[in-house]
């Protein structure tokens, strides 16, 4: 075995077991792992507590009218209504509600100037300030004209079929589901990306204000310093990751079946079907490589600093490309296919959360995917080759910050 493949395993092997022993690692994983479940949840804990905070109502009125409102409303889905009363008491109030199984509203018909008319007694005024009751329109256009209500509606209502053009989804429920899963991953990639590398940030910063980084330059080559740290966190990182997404993949199905078949109206097996296990696999490719870029990057950036104070200074400036890249992925969920959010996945730092948010809502070329990848690949080797020199001049720099030209100096050396 070399040299330089001894000091890189030692390196990357106390690196490693030093963060797997942290408390905080496992504080932080576990956290992260109850923000997964909580995350997961969500939509399906609001999506049930929306029904129950505005739609949930009591409706009253003459038969004449009430009876017609009914079959609308259950037809058109636009409230539940849990009670249908002949009239309300003179004074609803808060206890009323809460007597009729904590409803939002009392609604009661009647006529005014001949035309149909909604008396709203709500729980929240903000919640019912901009409500049409348009379900109640065809019984409104029936009292005007003397046409049945169920002629009216029928009449008024226009037949839709959505027709997939790409076979990456089978209905708008596919569709819809698979996007709020690719923020979710997209996220979590951000997420990993920014605190694994500030981990190595960290790491390299203590070392270097502690001028421990002066008797590991001397006796380990800086280049397998930096790859083993790198290296390590990105371990950790995955471990972390892995726990994420195992919590994730366990409480998926049952949420989006459920959400499936009622807030979307699609067939939950058809959703599922959408989220492809290859791009479990492409998120972990563009992880790793958008990991190594910004680790590696970092890294360096750390190594130029002879206080903790001057931490922050170089952070900002590595921190922006990541940020922008998140962003830039956001646009991607909504436009994947457009020139602008092409020619980002082919960018350098950018292609890791474009290219994936691509890939995951979108058909992507294979060629587009191959070529992403080998940019990526190539970016890595740029980047350790470059924080490789300024890492090995930073660690033994003292004083103020040196200048973008000392740094060039650096990469030149």
């Amino acid at each position: 075995m070399s040299r330089g493949t001894n000091e890189l395993g030692i390196v990357f092997t106390a690196e490693l077991l030093r963060k797997l022993r942290s408390r905080i690692f496992w504080l932080a994983t576990v956290a992260g792992t109850l923000a997964i479940a909580f995350i997961i949840e969500a939509p399906l804990f609001f999506s049930k507590t929306a029904i129950a905070s505005t739609n949930v109502v009591v409706l009253a009125g003459p038969a004449a009218l009430r009876v017609p409102a009914l079959a609308l409303i259950h037809a058109r889905r636009g409230y539940d209504v849990i009670e249908s009363v002949a009239s309300l008491p003179a004074h609803v109030t808060v206890r009323y509600l809460d007597e009729h199984h904590h409803a939002s509203a009392a609604l009661a018909l009647g006529l005014r100037g001949g035309r149909l008319h909604v008396d709203v007694y709500p729980r929240d005024l903000s919640a019912f300030d901009g409500a049409q009751f348009r379900e109640l329109s065809p019984l409104a256009i029936a009292l005007q004209t003397g046409v049945s209500p169920e002629r009216i509606a029928n009449a008024s209502t226009v037949g839709r079929t959505l027709h997939p053009i790409d076979a990456k989804f089978v209905d708008s429920g596919a569709a819809t589901i698979a996007h709020g899963v690719a923020f979710a991953l997209v996220f979590m990639l951000y997420l990993a990306i920014i605190l694994a590398s500030q981990s190595v940030m960290a790491a390299v910063a203590e070392e270097k204000t502690s001028r421990i980084a002066e008797i590991l330059v001397a006796t380990i080559e800086p280049a397998n310093l930096l790859a083993g740290k790198t290296f390590a966190a990105a371990v950790v990182a995955l471990v972390q990751i892995g726990l994420w997404i195992a919590t994730a993949a366990a409480l998926l199905p049952h949420v989006v079946a459920t959400l499936a078949r009622g807030a979307v109206g699609a067939d939950p097996a058809n959703v599922l079907r959408a989220i492809d296990p290859l791009e479990m696999v492409a998120f972990f490719a563009f992880f790793i490589l958008g990991y190594l870029q910004y680790a590696t990057i970092y890294a360096a950036a750390a190594s130029l600093i002879s206080r903790t104070e001057d931490l922050a200074s170089v952070t900002t400036p590595v921190l922006m490309p990541v940020v922008g890249a998140f962003f830039v992925a956001q646009f991607a969920l909504i436009q994947p296919d457009s020139p602008i959010v092409v020619a980002c996945g082919f960018i350098p730092l950018l292609s890791p959360f474009v290219m994936f948010t691509r890939i995951a809502i979108s058909s992507v070329p294979a060629w587009q995917t191959a070529l992403a990848l080998g940019i990526d690949i190539a970016t890595v080797i740029i980047c350790f080759w470059a924080a490789g020199r300024v890492y090995r001049v930073g660690m033994l720099l003292y004083g103020k910050l040196p200048s973008p030209a000392q740094v060039l100096a650096a990469l030149r050396s």
